[in-house]
């Protein structure tokens, strides 16, 4: 895995570079523009033209190094825009060796709207040098204006290192460039992967401007990002029946939602569960009955659950659960907490009660997890989380969150973000909208309940689990194109087969 730390961390690797490794700060500037610039390359025309965005700091020193390259090369239609007050010293010289050059160079704060709007017309790509990982807060007003119009133009954007105002201490709601490109240094950084800023970063890819290996091995990092894309799980032994494959309860069902459990329970088939109960209400019994002859169909009537290896709550479950999900906590079993079971479970902790549990699994979406927040510190004034905090905020509430419950998180967004109750928070990148349909959720809880009936640690459960489920994705999007839960659920098992080692 990747480790992805905070950009402080890697200011500091770059300053042990100079002051130990003895490499002069303009020699990294050189080799980090040569190697964005060669990575640059086989994506460009050239016909095309190019609008280098150079702020006063070294990330525009580096953008100036990445321009002479490209005009080296035979890139003659470039445009500089300079931008910022105070220069660096690499950026100052930066700056004197470009107007050697013949490359058309303007000054942003001295164009007029007219030009400004001109800037942009017919360009092929813009490569945003404008500000590094240094910024704590918003840009200001006049560079904004540029940012705005870099954004609205049609043509591409490579971002140097980090796409300019996304930051591990800004605000995600603030003004920032939108990149398809970026190539960050030296390590990945948490502020890229924030579920608002991720896609503004768009294919992010790593380079090392001759930073010391041992140097970037220092860092500790906050979050990991995982690099498999298919899970892994050992294969079913050839005396395993459906009695040793585990059995799964499942809680849900609900006159409104009678298709998440449905869903949920296949799933579990799918992920190799042997036997699944299914416990609903009495007004949905014979719809869930009739639903799936493979899943066991009961009302809980308060009999044991001790046969159980463990328990989904929450698919299509629906309010005033608070009674039955307290019972749940209390056999100590196994749990997979999941939809309407994490806002019951919100309702709880509202009212000030910790009720105590066994291994837990919670799987919220975003709107899930600011609940969760909230019941846990109401008296606080905080951010929203996932929607204007910072990455930093963000990335410590995940961990802060999953500490309090003693769960382990699996948090939906465009990302995965798995927690443990220790601290370790893995980052999934799906990069697959298509899994954005009505029912995936269920069909993951489903996954993750079945491969809890079986295997004990949580962090393996989580990881593994969403692996297949995005393995799930990848197929069914390579079968039908978009599809529904449906169909999705026709690819799970394919995918768990794919996982077995």
């Amino acid at each position: 895995m990747k480790r992805l730390v905070l950009s402080s961390d890697v200011t500091a690797i770059d300053a042990q570079t100079q002051s130990l490794a003895k490499i002069p700060a303009l020699s990294l500037m050189e080799s980090a523009g040569l190697q964005m610039y060669q990575i640059w390359k086989p994506l460009l025309h050239v016909e095309d033209k190019l609008v280098f965005l150079a702020g006063g700091g070294n990330n525009g020193g580096d953008a100036l190094v990445v321009a002479r390259y490209a005009f080296n090369d035979g890139f003659k239609n470039i445009v500089i825009v300079y931008a910022g007050a105070h220069l660096s010293e690499s950026s100052a010289l930066q700056r004197a060796i470009i107007g050697t050059y013949k490359m058309s160079c303007v000054e942003w704060a001295q164009t007029d709207d007219l030009v400004r709007q001109t800037i942009f017309s017919n360009a092929a790509w813009i490569i945003d040098g404008l500000v590094g990982t240094g910024l704590k807060g918003p840009l200001k007003a006049e560079i904004q204006d540029l940012v705005v119009l870099a954004n609205e133009s049609p043509a591409r954007c490579l971002a140097i290192d980090i796409p300019s105002a996304i930051g591990d201490e800004v605000s995600v709601s603030e003004t920032h460039i939108q990149a398809d490109l970026t190539i960050t240094m030296g390590l990945e950084k948490i502020g890229m992967y924030h579920p608002v800023n991720r896609p503004s970063c768009g294919k992010i890819v790593l380079a090392n401007p001759s930073f010391p290996p041992s140097l970037l091995e220092t860092p500790e990092a906050v979050a990991l990002l995982c690099e498999r894309s298919i899970g892994k799980l050992p294969k079913l032994k050839s005396n395993e029946y459906k009695n040793s494959r585990g059995h799964l309860a499942i809680f849900g069902g609900s006159t409104v939602y009678t298709g998440a459990a449905r869903l949920a329970s296949r799933a579990a088939f799918s992920a190799r569960a042997g036997l699944v109960t299914l416990f609903c209400d009495p007004d949905v019994y014979t719809v869930a009955a009739s639903e799936s002859p493979s899943v066991m169909v009961s009302v809980y009537k308060h009999q044991s659950l001790q046969r159980f290896d463990a328990i989904l709550a929450g698919p299509g479950w629906g309010d005033g659960r608070e009674k039955i999900l307290r019972t749940l906590f209390e056999t100590k079993k196994p749990i997979v907490l999941d939809a309407d079971g994490i806002t019951c479970y919100a309702t709880i902790l509202a009212k000030g009660e910790r009720p105590e549990h066994g291994p837990l699994i919670l799987t919220p979406h975003l709107g899930e997890l600011r609940a969760l927040s909230k019941a846990l510190h109401p008296e606080k004034q905080e951010t929203t989380i996932g929607k204007n905090d910072t990455p930093l905020e963000f990335f410590s509430s995940l961990k802060q969150i999953s500490r309090e419950l003693e769960a382990t998180l699996v948090v939906k967004a465009q990302l995965v973000y798995i927690v443990s109750r220790t601290g370790e928070l893995v980052v999934v990148e799906g990069n697959n909208p298509s899994l954005g349909v009505g029912g995936s959720g269920d069909v993951l809880s489903g996954i993750l309940g079945a491969l809890l009936g079986k295997l004990e640690n949580l962090e393996t459960i989580a990881l593994e689990g969403t692996l297949i489920h995005q393995s799930a994705g990848r197929l069914a999007e390579e079968a039908f194109g978009y599809y529904d839960s449906e169909s999705l659920l026709n690819c799970v098992g394919a995918a768990v087969k794919e996982a077995e080692q």
